[in-house]
């Protein structure tokens, strides 16, 4: 008899059109996994029988969970069906822009059109944008982030190469986004241990938190966990049982290759980042059912940090004077530009400690930043959200 190694295991995912109810075995995805499991456990019910020889009757199996996690590298376009249940919300569509009348000012970091509104066309601080058919080739097929917007004018974090009369039949590309909703999602979730020719099959499986961190010289990873309502095996030709399913083959991207922006400015001494959504998943016990009905989840709350080297007191005056900042992190694939990226936006917090390291030790002094979060109630310019994701995958 063979042993299962720990190593030789697939894990598949699909969406489920009703809650709890496996999907049929076509399609799917694989997640592309570093660690973690998922497992299904019971409620032991306890005997509360008084016998007289000092012993205790045999319990019963009680009411079932399943609960689990799994990490993995970020990479382009893997997780956005889990991205889009943790944001309960959905991708829109591509914008694009075309016709477009534009100057651009290298000083100023502005892109400024002669007619029409960058926000009734639909365009938000935080978004990653790209121009194309302006004559000055070195402003096309960039990555630009907007840290600024008015009707007229796009404020950007990289400077453009200035073009000082309006050029004509300039096109914006703005690639797909997530925004934070209400929309609940569940899936089927599988460990097909191929081993030993057997799967768990979890169903009622929704995403309640994920959390994304930054270490150096390290891969970005992200890490989903999942409460899901019940379980059921498959063997021999029913395993694995999304036999179908893709995989993606997206490189992993890198901690070193983020860029980071805190505030109003580019930040190079962050040594750990984190930043992770809770959903606050959970199921509910039941008389006359050993499931949950539903996996609900609740209010969601957005936490981060940030650990920085100290080269000034400026994070401390945030933190003294609760100044409102932004939190801006860019994921690019090693490639030439327009490079393929993931990006997550934070519109709205503010420093919720700055606390430094102790003196006497080697290195340089750091100093640990832990971030208050919320929505953001602006308007106009900025999407009401407390964090918003957008990625060039298709």
């Amino acid at each position: 008899m063979g042993y299962q190694t720990g190593r030789n295991i697939l894990v598949n995912v699909k969406p489920e059109a009703s809650y709890g109810v496996l999907p049929d075995n076509t399609g799917g995805k694989s997640f592309r996994a570093n660690s973690g499991s998922v497992a299904l456990s019971k409620e032991p019910i306890r005997s509360g029988e008084n016998r007289r020889d000092g012993q205790q009757t045999r319990g019963r199996h009680g009411s079932k969970s399943v609960s689990g996690s799994y990490t993995a590298d970020l990479s382009l376009g893997s997780f956005d069906d889990l991205f889009a249940a943790v944001f309960r919300g959905t991708w829109d569509t591509p914008l694009a822009l075309s016709g477009l009348s534009v100057t651009a000012d290298a000083t100023a970091k502005t892109f400024t059109r002669s007619a029409g509104s960058w926000i009734s066309d639909g365009l938000r601080v935080g978004d990653v944008v790209r121009f194309s058919a302006f004559s000055t080739t070195a402003n096309n097929a960039r990555n630009l982030r907007v840290v600024g917007l008015t009707a007229t004018v796009m404020t950007v974090a990289e400077a453009p190469v200035t073009v000082g009369s309006a050029q004509t039949g300039v096109g914006l590309a703005r690639p797909k986004k997530l925004l934070q909703g209400v929309t609940p999602r569940s899936f089927a979730v599988e460990e097909a241990e191929i081993d030993i020719d057997g799967s768990e099959v979890f169903t009622g499986v929704r995403v309640g938190q994920m959390q994304l961190n930054l270490q150096p010289n390290g891969m970005a990873t992200v890490t989903f966990s999942l409460v899901g309502q019940d379980m059921q095996v498959k063997e021999g030709a029913e395993s694995p049982y999304f036999a179908a399913a893709t995989t993606t083959v997206s490189l992993g991207m890198t901690a070193v290759e983020a860029v980071i922006r805190l505030g109003d400015r580019d930040v190079l001494d962050i040594s750990q980042a984190s930043l992770s959504i809770n959903l606050n998943a959970a199921g509910f016990p039941v008389v006359g059912s050993n499931v949950t009905p539903d996996v609900f989840t609740n209010l969601a709350t957005v936490e981060g940090s940030l650990t920085a080297l100290r080269n000034d007191v400026s994070r401390v005056k945030n933190f003294l004077n609760e100044d409102q900042l932004s939190l801006h992190l860019l994921f690019t694939e090693n490639e030439s530009e327009p490079r393929d990226f993931i990006s997550f936006y934070v519109p709205n917090l503010t420093l919720s400690s700055a606390t430094k390291s102790e003196l006497g030790s080697d290195g340089p002094r750091t100093q640990q930043l832990a971030l208050m979060i919320g929505t953001d109630d602006r308007g106009g310019a900025f999407d009401p959200v407390m964090v918003k994701m957008q990625t060039s995958a298709a």
